[in-house]
């Protein structure tokens, strides 16, 4: 039986939704009746997601406001690596605010990644 999953996204948010269906696979696994650990890492371009700047609204795209509520909701544990924040030029007073949203290197990726039962990317 699966008890925890690590999801990593990494792709933009710009023109797709797959950020933002992660959140909502998290918050999926939680709903299914029993509790599934879900953590989700947002790296390479889907930090941008968490930006609180973005307004994805401008191109159509679903607001954070909405997903963020679903993962306040669901008790989710957000990841964003900090090398993939650098890269996109961003730091820890650009993101949005959320209690279950943690700064972490690639190494601690690697712990979460060992430490659950299953991972996947999407």
């Amino acid at each position: 039986m699966i008890e925890s999953v690590v999801i990593i996204t990494d792709q933009s948010p710009m023109g797709k939704n797959s950020a933002l269906e992660a959140i909502r696979i998290g918050s999926g696994f939680v709903a299914l009746g029993e509790y599934v650990n879900c953590q989700i890492v947002f790296t390479g371009d889907a930090v941008y997601l968490l930006n609180k700047n973005a307004k994805p609204e401008a191109i159509g795209m679903d607001t954070l406001d909405e997903i963020m509520e679903i993962a306040d909701l669901s008790d989710l544990e957000l990841y964003v690596v900090d090398q993939a924040l650098e890269d996109a030029g961003m730091s820890a007073d650009d993101l949005v605010e959320y209690e279950n949203l943690k700064i972490i290197n690639i190494d601690e990726v690697v712990d979460l990644i060992e430490n659950a039962d299953t991972s996947f990317r999407f």
